[in-house]
């Protein structure tokens, strides 16, 4: 349940690079990408990533190495991209997204913007299915770990598209109507207190559905308090469960600030003790990420503990 965000931009951090001839855009000290090629691989299989090393990674440098056929990349999209990370010191691969299935969305936002500047400059007005060089200065290793690797990085663009409209809150009278047309999960309960789902046919509301089953009579939570919750999540497509601490045997303690949106805006507000079916759509879950599409939670608050 931590926020997508956090991981997200990190783990494209250390995965962007690709090549050909430096006929694209440039930002940054983008002369130490020129050797980089690529050969080989689509949209679902890693290219082969070839460059004199070492490259030196000391300044932000991202290059477009390969042009794209597609429409032009605009700022405020949402791409889709594939993504292989290499030492820049062997050219050893490091890691790639491609064998992990559906790509990686990355907004092309003010935060993205801010954090990657050279980057965002470079994707802005390149076309879908280009390839991009970046390298970025590795980030300090924490105290006592080992030292992070320097690294070169290479990315495609699979799509760029417009990003769905903000979820908000339904109302409780919306929640109720679509509680009483059967339109949202059931729930039904073992011996010991673990839920089982059931996924109505219908489509799920493209909105947070905050559904109380039963409020509980304990202090109200805030969205900076950190909460005991026993939980279960499924996948609205499948009803497949990916997550539950009943199976762990033990509830799960976790500050509401640090989890996905969903949680935070369907919890803060209720009180300790309540049951509370969650219905989240993938904008406030996981975008991107996995488990991906819309999901639904159970969850019990056991208890409550405020910011200090």
């Amino acid at each position: 349940m931590r926020k997508v965000l956090a991981i997200l931009l990190p783990l494209l951090l250390l995965l962007t690079a690709c090549g050909g001839t430096s006929t694209g855009k440039s930002a940054g000290a983008a002369e130490v990408l020129d050797t980089v090629t690529v050969s080989g691989g689509s949209d679902e299989e890693a290219p082969t990533v070839e460059f004199e090393s070492p490259i030196d990674t000391s300044a932000a440098a991202a290059r477009t190495v390969a042009e794209g056929e597609g429409d032009e990349i605009e700022e405020g999209q949402q791409i889709k991209v594939q993504l292989v990370a290499l030492n820049a010191e062997d050219g050893e691969v490091l890691g790639e997204t491609y064998s992990q299935g559906a790509p990686q969305v990355l907004p092309l936002d003010d935060t993205f913007k801010g954090q990657f500047p050279e980057l965002y400059e470079v994707l802005i007005g390149t076309k879908v299915g280009a390839q991009v060089a970046f390298a970025t200065p590795a980030p300090e290793a924490a105290e006592g770990a080992p030292e992070n690797p320097k690294q070169v990085l290479v990315l495609k663009v699979i799509s760029a598209e417009q990003p769905p409209p903000e979820p908000e809150v339904l109302s409780p009278e919306d929640v109720k109507k679509l509680d009483d047309e059967g339109q949202l999960p059931s729930f039904t309960f073992a011996d010991d207190g673990s839920p089982e789902v059931t996924i109505p046919e219908n489509d799920p509301s493209d909105d947070l559905v905050v559904n109380v089953i039963e409020e509980g009579d304990g202090e109200v939570v805030a969205e900076t308090d950190s909460i005991t919750a026993n939980y279960t999540g499924w996948t609205y497509s499948d009803g497949e469960k990916f997550d539950s601490s009943f199976d762990r045997g033990e509830p799960a303690t976790f500050p509401l600030s640090g989890v996905i949106t969903g949680w935070t805006k369907g919890l803060a507000g209720q009180k300790v003790g309540s049951k509370v079916m969650l219905v989240i759509p993938e904008a406030w879950a996981y975008p991107g990420g996995e488990p991906a599409g819309t999901l639904v939670f159970y969850v019990e608050i056991v208890s409550k503990k405020a910011a200090e």
